[in-house]
């Protein structure tokens, strides 16, 4: 686990805000409290590289999504890619996200926010693409164009798991 305690401290707080907050469908969709995982045991399963959904928004309001792999750090989702990539030209005009993270019918991750886009020259760079190679997959720097990560910043974020009890608190 790579979380610091203030880090897991920061996400326990908007696991409980995002489930307070969530509409009664969503409550009884995903069992909110009952089936939701900490934030300890959000941070002990995320570990290595993760295929999710990734959703950016058009100039014309359309939605796209497409699966991308990501890293689940310092309990937040950063997505390797390219500058040039239509994901990251959406993202720089409209910064709003949606990531989805889901393992059959038993577990799920959904998270809503604003994403950055992480350069090469930005700070936390090398240690996101340390945390890549790590995980056996290439540094950003060795694929065709500008490699960024792109770093969701949640506003929201729902886990469901269908057995909390299956999810311990440490890797």
């Amino acid at each position: 686990m790579d979380e610091t305690p203030e880090e897991l401290k920061r996400l326990q707080t908007l696991l409980n805000l995002s489930g307070e907050g969530a509409s009664p469908f969503l409550r009884r969709s995903f069992e909110i409290p009952e089936h939701s995982l900490s934030a300890a045991q959000l941070a002990a399963h995320l570990r290595g590289s993760l295929t999710v959904a990734l959703s950016t928004v058009t100039a014309r309001g359309e939605p796209r999504v497409a699966p991308i792999g990501a890293l689940f750090l310092h309990g937040a989702f950063y997505v390797p890619t390219v500058a040039e990539a239509m994901r990251s030209r959406h993202i720089a005009r409209r910064p709003a996200t949606s990531l989805t993270y889901f393992e059959g019918n038993d577990f799920a991750v959904i998270v809503h926010g604003q994403t950055e886009i992480i350069a090469a020259e930005d700070p936390g760079f090398a240690e996101l693409d340390a945390a890549q190679v790590s995980h056996g997959s290439q540094s950003v720097h060795e694929w065709q164009g500008h490699g960024v990560y792109l770093h969701l910043q949640a506003d929201r974020l729902y886990t469901y798991a269908r057995d909390p009890s299956r999810y311990p608190a440490t890797a």
